[in-house]
């Protein structure tokens, strides 16, 4: 799942407009292996073979995503760790047209972990019932065309991300067990600041498993990006720049429900203030995972 692929230099600017302090020795982010595939067991068929592709469902989710962010200013290294929860209810609706399936998001709220600060101005009970419409296309990609308050959903941009990447990414002629295909994408991200994130991913369905009680196609992917791109914050101006890999799994049942996975993350990110003269290195790890609910 990726709901993000950076944190906005939002995060950056609000430390450096803190005094800086000199922390304990940095820790770095926790991170949990990816679990290895079992052993490979005989697939399951269904009416039309053994393809799998993503279908009619309607689930809830909660993803967790953990991040750790490092960076360097004036000498000093600081450091800042968050967590947020979000509760999310998805339907997707049949049949599907030549724009794909009609897809819907509604959030039923949003959690930060303790410790994790949320700016007073902003309320996070008004996320609740936020909706995100649009279509999910045959290789897996949300094409959002509405939301039902386009004013909350600005506000809660930097937390809630795009879902533009909420569901695994496959071939148009969909899953089967041993496939291997590669996605080039390039994506605009303005939450915080406008910033263009290329990248290029492989993917391979490695496995059949069982998952929350259904029979999954297992997919693990590998991918590396870039990040570019400027904005403005309090009146001065900003520039990224930066690189990052990201490595997951997802899995898809037989019967095309979306049942979850977990990704790794790690960016290295410069964020040039030219008014200043100053860059401030940033090493950002995240760690999150997609979970259905009963």
């Amino acid at each position: 799942m990726r709901l993000r692929l950076f944190v906005s230099a939002l995060t950056i600017v609000t430390l450096i407009a803190c005094a800086p302090r000199t922390p304990a020795v940095p820790q770095p982010g926790v991170v949990t292996p990816i679990p290895p595939a079992p052993a490979p067991t005989a697939p399951v068929t269904r009416g039309g073979g053994d393809v799998v592709r993503l279908g009619p469902s309607a689930l809830r989710y909660v993803v967790r995503q953990l991040i750790h962010i490092e960076q360097q200013f004036q000498g000093q290294t600081q450091t800042i760790d968050r967590g947020i929860r979000l509760f999310v209810s998805t339907t997707i609706a049949g049949p599907a047209d030549s724009a794909g399936y009609p897809v819907t998001f509604t959030l039923d709220s949003i959690v930060p972990d303790s410790g994790s600060a949320v700016p007073a101005s902003v309320n996070l009970a008004a996320a609740r019932g936020l909706r995100y419409s649009g279509r999910l296309t045959p290789t897996g990609q949300f094409r959002q065309t509405a939301t039902s308050d386009s004013t909350l959903a600005q506000t809660f941009a930097q937390a809630v991300g795009s879902f533009q990447n909420f569901y695994p990414r496959i071939p148009p002629a969909g899953l089967t067990l041993g496939a291997e295909w590669t996605d080039t994408t390039s994506i605009n991200d303005r939450a915080g600041v406008n910033v263009t994130v290329k990248s290029v991913a492989r993917s391979r369905a490695t496995t059949w498993e069982d998952r929350s009680g259904a029979r999954c196609l297992r997919i693990e992917v590998s991918s590396a990006y870039s990040v570019a791109g400027s904005g403005e914050q309090g009146g001065q101006p900003l520039e990224v720049t930066g690189t990052g890999t990201r490595n997951g799994v997802q899995f898809v049942a037989v019967d095309g429900r979306y049942l979850g996975g977990e990704a790794h993350d790690t960016s290295s990110i410069v964020v040039g203030l030219p008014l200043q003269g100053m860059t401030v290195p940033v090493r950002q790890i995240s760690h999150s995972t997609v979970t259905v609910l009963p």
